[in-house]
C-alpha cells in the first residue's frame, strides 16, 4: 500500500499549497545541481565538432521555466510571492519572504 499524503482528502488546502511551493523549489535545485552534467555533455558535443545549440537552449529554457515557476508561487497566508521580497528570487529561504510562514507544514 502506498502513502499518498498529498492526495488524501484530509490534507488541507494550505498544506497542499505549501507542498507545491516546496516541489517548485526542489525542481529548481535539481536543475541547478545538474549543471556539471550539462557542462560535461556540452564539452563532449563540442569535442566531436558538433553544435551544442540544442542542448544549451533546452537547459536554459528548463532553468528559466523552473525559476519563473518558483518565483510566481504565492504564500497561502499573505498571498505575496513566497520566494521574492522585492525583485530577486531567493529559493534558499524556507519561510515566506513577507510573513515568515514555514514551508514545512506542521503535522
Amino acid at each position: 500500500m502506498t502513502d499518498n499524503t498529498h492526495n488524501t482528502p484530509n490534507t488541507n488546502p494550505r498544506d497542499q499549497r505549501l507542498m507545491e511551493i516546496k516541489r517548485s523549489r526542489n525542481r529548481l535545485f535539481v536543475c541547478f545541481s545538474t549543471l556539471p552534467v550539462y557542462m560535461y555533455a556540452v564539452s563532449q558535443v563540442l569535442d566531436n565538432g558538433n553544435s551544442s545549440n540544442v542542448i544549451m537552449f533546452t537547459y536554459m529554457a528548463l532553468y528559466a521555466g523552473f525559476g519563473v515557476n518558483a518565483s510566481v508561487k504565492r504564500c497561502p497566508d499573505c498571498h505575496q510571492q513566497y520566494f521574492v521580497k522585492k525583485y530577486f528570487l531567493n529559493p534558499f529561504r524556507s519561510q515566506c519572504a513577507h510573513c515568515g510562514l514555514s514551508m514545512h507544514p506542521k503535522g
